[in-house]
């Protein structure tokens, strides 16, 4: 079952539809095949902490409809209506994915999973303990600070009451309504903000799953390195609800930059709210994203992580997985900005592990080829994507990229397709966004040589309608439809058409690829 949105209201709102699942365009798949790789794609799961101080989602309304300076903004992405939302989303994506136990196009059983970064929200380490326990079927308490009462942006206390962010119990008395709802249609979900907080045991994925790093399981909101100070001010009992008048808005944008350096505004004399401070809601450092991955208790033991990697801090590892060879590349550049790069280190390390396999390789990383271009780095060159591409091209041993980032479903053959010299790379849209999907992954070998890949588009287990929003699936659905409802993306008023950029086109989800023979 898919999900399509319907007709809007006067507001724009528009609920979703369940339909049919797409039929497969491109090669017709071969009927008998060897295996070569079976894999669940998740990407960008966004755990997310809302209720963290640190969060500026102050920025985000300058990205509003009614913003003077929408047009030079563009797509900030510090706020959300449905963050509060995402632990949910992850138990309802492991619940549909776990009903695949075979590729629907092969039949081969599934190896395994990746999640191509971005796991968390913020770079916390509660963020990063919640994503593994959904993952790994824990225990999970998705709330943070005080436990008695929500303290993020949509808490309806009167005294920090904000007409920008939804606010799910409705308007305090003596306030107007907020935006969401007067303008664009969004609903009133009583005892959302409890239950949203409400602990769960997750079910946990019943395949082997690879972790892969990404820039908001590094940087601040994806983009900022953590310092003495921001780590202060995570812990502590200040939330921010604007700039300080010491800042501009045009200097705080310009310095969340996606070629680094990156910072956030100073505090100064900013206007706050006292929240509940919390210890767990620290950064978390790269050695330490690792050593939590060792310590979860599924399989395989550290999600492709070593001690190697905790002692190192290098994000980046191979594996051999089903028939093929699996490397997982850390495209963060540490230094800041939200695009990606590599080191001089990791892309000598990168080629070694191509030009020595003797299997086919896959590659997994956060950041897709055309986003590796942030050569910010104060100390040592960074390697971007001309080169990596220049290099990948000499080996015909590379058939596959998977990456995720751009929050869409996208396919797009890297070389020159003509002469059979180059790879797939595969993007998969994230959790967080409409339409909230994964996907699954099939390559084979036929029996004249040639490698075909089967996509096929995974919904989570939510419904179109959200109900009550009580249980951890109507919490899942009624994220769904908010997300496919956010107002930045909208379409202009009186247009029926609607913002396709996430969903790509249909050869950019269910779709069958091949690469004539290598051997």
């Amino acid at each position: 079952m898919a999900f399509k949105r319907g007709i809007p209201n006067p507001q724009g709102w528009r609920n979703l539809e369940a339909i049919s699942n797409e039929s497969h365009s491109g090669f017709v798949f071969p009927t008998v095949s060897t295996p070569l790789l079976v894999m669940h794609h998740l990407s960008d799961l966004h755990v997310c902490d809302a209720q963290s101080p640190i969060r500026p989602e102050f920025l985000d309304r300058w990205a509003d409809p009614d913003s003077p300076i929408r047009e030079l903004v563009g797509t900030i992405g510090t706020y959300r209506a449905q963050s509060m939302l995402s632990s949910q989303v992850v138990e309802a994506m492991v619940q549909s994915l776990n009903e695949i136990s075979h590729g629907p196009l092969s039949g081969h059983a599934v190896d395994a999973a990746i999640v191509t970064g971005d796991t968390t929200d913020n770079a916390q380490v509660n963020e990063v303990n919640w994503y593994l326990a959904l993952l790994d079927g824990q225990d999970i308490r998705p709330d943070s600070g005080s436990f008695d009462k929500y303290e993020g942006t949509s808490d309806d206390g009167p005294d920090h009451y904000d007409v920008k962010y939804w606010h799910p119990h409705g308007t305090p008395p003596g306030k107007e309504d907020d935006q969401a709802r007067s303008l664009y249609g969004y609903p009133i979900v009583p005892g959302l903000l409890d239950s949203c907080r409400t602990p769960f045991r997750a079910t946990g994925l019943n395949v082997p799953w690879y972790a892969v790093h990404g820039n908001h399981d590094a940087l601040l909101q994806g983009t900022v390195t953590p310092n003495s100070g921001t780590q202060e001010a995570m812990v502590a009992d200040k939330r921010y609800e604007a700039l300080p008048s010491t800042m501009t808005l045009e200097e705080t944008l310009a310095a969340f930059n996606e070629i680094g350096p990156a910072d956030y505004p100073t505090s100064s004399d900013a206007p706050f709210v006292i929240v509940t401070p919390d210890t767990q809601r620290r950064a978390v450092n790269r050695g330490e994203f690792a050593q939590l991955h060792l310590q979860s208790p599924g399989l395989p033991h550290g999600h492709g992580f070593t001690t190697d990697n905790v002692l190192d801090q290098k994000m980046y590892y191979a594996s051999d997985v089903g028939s093929v060879r699996l490397l997982v590349i850390d495209s963060v550049n540490h230094f800041g900005g939200w695009q990606g790069s590599l080191d001089e280190e990791q892309f000598a390390w990168l080629e070694n592990e191509i030009a020595n396999s003797d299997k086919y390789v896959v590659l997994a990383s956060h950041h897709p080829l055309t986003t590796m271009f942030n050569d910010y780095s104060p100390a040592g060159r960074r390697v971007c994507l001309e080169e990596i591409q220049a290099m990948l091209l000499k080996y015909p041993k590379v058939i596959l990229w998977l990456a995720g980032h751009e929050h869409r479903h996208h396919v797009e053959w890297i070389g020159n397709q003509s002469t059979n010299q180059g790879l797939w790379q595969i993007e998969t849209a994230s959790h967080i966004d409409w339409p909230q999907q994964s996907r699954t992954v099939e390559i084979v070998e036929d029996s004249s040589g040639d490698i075909y890949i089967g996509l096929t588009v995974v919904d989570h287990a939510g419904e179109a309608g959200y109900a009550q929003a009580k249980s951890t699936l109507e919490i899942a659905s009624l994220s769904r439809v908010l997300s496919a409802n956010a107002w930045q993306k909208r379409p202009a008023q009186g247009s029926e058409s609607v913002d396709t950029w996430a969903q790509g086109t249909p050869e950019d989800r269910n779709i069958v690829l091949r690469i004539a023979q290598r051997k």
